[in-house]
């Protein structure tokens, strides 16, 4: 897209309000900074009942499997940590966000997958060569946000639905019959919305371009940003492999129409895929035994 382009389309997206960073991030990323313990940032979450509510059934939902039920916030957010702690905070805040995105939840169910997906690869290869310094918070924050943008379009656009759907039977990617109906895209409005929200910059740039393979060519973007669409693109694809037919109007990979490209970048072998595939499938079917 050429500069101006990129201008009209940000002109497009000037009537779509963009969420203000919830104040809740705001304040732990301020307790953060000046050194505050665990439990001052718990004294914080503790002012949202709501929010409070959802760390504790987190803490103590089978996927952690712990013994014995927690009934501290304070402890809770110790077990968690502070990572991840703001990550749950940040993927709640986010389901916030009004929308009229029909099948909602199939939305929001196919993004944490895609999250989990994401941070298992990232500590699957965090002691292989090349992982670039992506931790698996970080690449599961990445997966959460990355079509963020959607909700954005579908405030804007009352068809946007229909382009979802519409988008499935054209050769053309998604973004480009965005543009083609839009005058923008998913991408852009994500990157947006990630800015807005003060979220790492690595994470708004890889959502700003992660339908961009050339971006693996030109040198335009940092070594973590490719590392955080190509894992991205491996657990669209992975979870593709484990239930083909499901979620496909949210399915984005690119993972088989550039899968040597992206696996010398990532430096795994069809071996480490294999591995890779079988460990994603015992992950997906325990986390829907989960639900």
């Amino acid at each position: 897209m050429s500069f101006m382009k990129e201008v009209n389309a940000e002109n497009i997206l000037a009537s779509i309000i963009i969420p203000p960073r919830p104040t809740i991030l705001l304040q732990i990323e301020e307790a953060r900074a000046q050194d505050a313990s665990l439990a001052e940032i718990a004294e914080l979450i503790a002012l949202d009942i709501s929010l409070s509510a959802v760390v504790l059934k987190t803490i103590n939902s089978a996927y952690y499997g712990l013994s014995d039920k927690v009934t501290s916030l304070k402890q809770a957010v110790s077990l968690l940590g502070l990572e991840n702690t703001t990550m749950l905070i940040t993927g709640l805040s986010l389901r916030n966000i009004p929308t009229t995105l029909h099948n909602i939840d199939v939305f929001w169910n196919h993004s944490s997958k895609i999250a989990s997906i994401s941070a298992f690869i990232a500590q699957f290869m965090g002691g292989l060569k090349g992982l670039n310094g992506i931790n698996k918070e970080e690449a599961q924050l990445y997966g959460l946000f990355q079509n963020c943008g959607k909700i954005l379009l579908s405030q804007k656009f009352e068809d946007y639905d229909d382009t979802l759907k519409m988008a499935t039977g054209f050769a053309e990617t998604l973004i480009e019959f965005e543009k083609q109906r839009h005058r923008t895209d998913h991408a852009l409005a994500g990157g947006l919305l990630s800015a807005a929200w003060c979220l790492p910059t690595r994470i708004t740039v890889a959502i700003r371009y992660h339908h961009e393979i050339g971006v693996f060519r030109d040198g335009a973007v940092s070594d973590q940003v490719l590392t955080l669409i190509a894992i991205n693109h491996l657990a669209e694809y992975l979870a593709n492999q484990n239930s083909p037919t499901t979620d496909n109007e949210y399915t984005e990979s690119g993972w088989e129409s550039n899968k040597e490209e992206l696996m010398d970048f990532l430096k795994i072998t069809d071996s480490d895929l294999e591995d890779l595939t079988v460990q994603v499938n015992e992950l997906l079917n325990h986390l829907s035994e989960l639900r």
